[in-house]
């Protein structure tokens, strides 16, 4: 079992477009297996990803009813497209109440770092300042960890990460739950970037199992 724990900051050239801007990308490799077995062996740690920082104006969150209809919406998307193509097809995703509270309740905290007290739940994180993704996009972010991950081989490409592709698509998941807020603490992005996006997805039942592809 191999684990990062160091984080990246990569600062982009400043855009050419009419409105100059700092741009910056911040990494959080995958972690490490996480302890406990079960029958099913053990199971990764949730992984977070892709935090994109820019000077964009801040946007308000959206209402509860559209951010659950767009995020199963995108998910069930992202299952209907997995390569190569499942078969049966991959069933639709539910959206869970349960895991809905366990990463509102989490995301709170406005850390972006996984819960050490989600229970048996998988969960996916991504972060990025006001208005630089929309519901879908931050699931598309994930999804297209496909084009790193090797299905004969259930590997990453060597230096990527692909665990959130693989938490979407995994088979027995049934069900998620998700939240999104806004921060003014903790920014991953530093002082420049001080208010920030938090979205926290939890899955049920959870993915990633060491040893098993995901359909």
């Amino acid at each position: 079992m191999h684990e990062w724990a160091s984080w990246r900051i990569i600062p982009l050239m400043p855009s050419s477009s009419r409105a100059s801007r700092w741009s910056a990308l911040l990494l959080l490799p995958l972690l490490g297996c996480a302890g406990g077995g079960t029958q099913q062996g053990r199971r990764q740690h949730a992984t977070s990803r892709q935090a994109v920082a820019s000077r964009q104006p801040t946007s308000a969150l959206p209402a509860a009813k559209d951010f659950s209809r767009d995020m199963v919406a995108a998910h069930n998307l992202a299952r209907s497209r997995a390569q190569p193509a499942p078969k049966p097809a991959l069933p639709p995703l539910a959206w869970s109440t349960q895991a809905e509270r366990k990463a509102a309740s989490w995301a709170k905290a406005c850390k972006f770092e996984h819960n050490p007290d989600r229970g048996d739940f998988g969960e996916n994180l991504a972060a990025a300042t006001p208005g630089a993704w929309t519901t879908s996009q931050v699931v598309k972010s994930w999804a297209d960890e496909a084009a790193d991950y090797d299905y004969r081989r259930n590997t990453c490409q060597k230096g990527k990460v692909c665990g959130h592709y693989t938490q979407v698509v995994w088979r027995k998941t049934a069900a998620v739950g998700c939240a999104t807020v806004l921060c003014n603490k903790h920014s991953p992005f530093g002082a420049r970037f001080p208010t920030w996006q938090l979205w926290v997805c939890n899955y049920a039942p959870p993915g990633n199992w060491v040893g098993q592809r995901p359909y």
